[in-house]
């Protein structure tokens, strides 16, 4: 659990980064940005906004060997003397230059920062924060002349898009640190998170109960879908959420006899976990977190070419199940769903 209540900037520099492949300049900074107490609340508020929103924790890859992680070691350079940390954050300008090689790329600002008080599990650490601003936006500036008002167009940066950004946290470094990362200009999905900082997930409760999740939506659509109905679908992964939802560990045998359908899909749901590279995967705390993000991206509902749909509540639908009957019409050679209710809800 990461809190950033009493996170503060201890330093601060802001660099330009240029486009490589169209030859641009960097800009470097001589010397530290000073923010007063209100620019440091709007920098955090920049910052951190889009961070707290991240639910997936990254580690650094290549710790060692010729591959060397660079991000890595600048960072822990600076988190073993943090009077360093000016010179890193050259170096860190420099190897983000060098992954910009590709037309598509956007130059931007690069605020690299030192955190101090970011709490983390129970223990205070510091943090290195890089961030870059891309995309510039429009403003409208209103001023008072005396007798009229006036308008100017301005242009700058819209402080609730962050446009990239990571916090390398002090914590794990034998195993990558901790790093949240965000990425909201993916013209180049490999661009930040690939070649820059060069990171992957660290395999935690949130990326298993996720890849659980992933596996459950792919086994209804791959599997079940067309040996069924759309009415099974969207039970199987009514019962996989509820699932999630009422344990707090993930036991796959008791998974399994609760949520498979039926026994004719309990062979194929136990070879659809080893083709995930998840049978050794089992008794992890369920993230709650993750299943919530989850949710959101499971499709609830059974839509009809007679451009009707059914909408179905993921946490009543283990009650309504019995509620709902699909069946063909002779007559008029047609589908159809019955329902049962006792009243209609405003």
């Amino acid at each position: 659990m990461i809190n950033y209540s009493n996170l503060q900037i201890e330093k601060l520099v802001i660099h330009r980064v240029g486009n490589k492949h169209r030859g641009e300049k960097n800009f470097i900074s001589k010397s530290l940005f000073h923010p007063n107490a209100e620019m440091e609340d709007t920098l955090l508020h920049y910052f951190l906004k889009p961070i707290e929103k991240t639910r997936d924790i990254f580690r650094f890859q290549n710790l060692m060997g010729d591959n060397y992680n660079k991000i890595f070691g600048y960072a822990s350079i600076i988190f073993g003397d943090k009077e360093r940390f000016q010179d890193q954050a050259v170096n860190i300008l420099y190897h983000l230059y060098n992954q910009s090689d590709h037309p598509n790329i956007k130059s931007g600002e690069v605020y690299i920062t030192y955190f101090s008080d970011l709490l983390i599990d129970d223990e205070v650490v510091d943090a290195v924060g890089i961030f870059k601003s891309e995309v510039k936006s429009t403003f409208l500036q209103v001023s008072d002349t005396g007798e009229n008002l006036l308008i100017d167009k301005l242009e700058g940066i819209h402080i609730e898009k962050l446009d990239k950004g990571c916090l390398i946290v002090n914590s794990e470094q034998a195993d990558g640190f901790r790093v949240l990362s965000v990425d909201n200009n993916r013209y180049d999905a490999l661009y930040w998170t690939h070649h820059f900082l060069n990171v992957d997930l660290v395999e935690d409760e949130n990326f298993h109960t996720k890849l659980y999740l992933d596996m459950c939506k792919e086994f209804s659509t791959e599997v079940i879908a067309p040996q069924t109905d759309k009415r099974e679908q969207v039970q199987f992964l009514a019962n996989s959420v509820g699932y999630f939802a009422k344990h707090e560990v993930f036991d796959f045998e008791d998974f399994a006899n609760q949520v498979v359908p039926n026994g004719d899909f309990s062979k194929e749901f136990r070879q659809y976990q080893e083709d995930f590279g998840l049978e050794n995967v089992n008794g992890f705390e369920i993230s709650q977190t993750a299943l919530k993000t989850a949710k959101r991206k499971i499709k609830n509902s059974i839509r009809l070419d007679t451009n009707m749909q059914i909408k179905l509540d993921f946490n009543k639908l283990e009650d309504g199940y019995h509620f709902i009957e699909r069946g063909y019409d002779e007559k008029r050679q047609m589908y159809f769903y019955k329902l049962y209710f006792n009243e209609e809800l405003s």
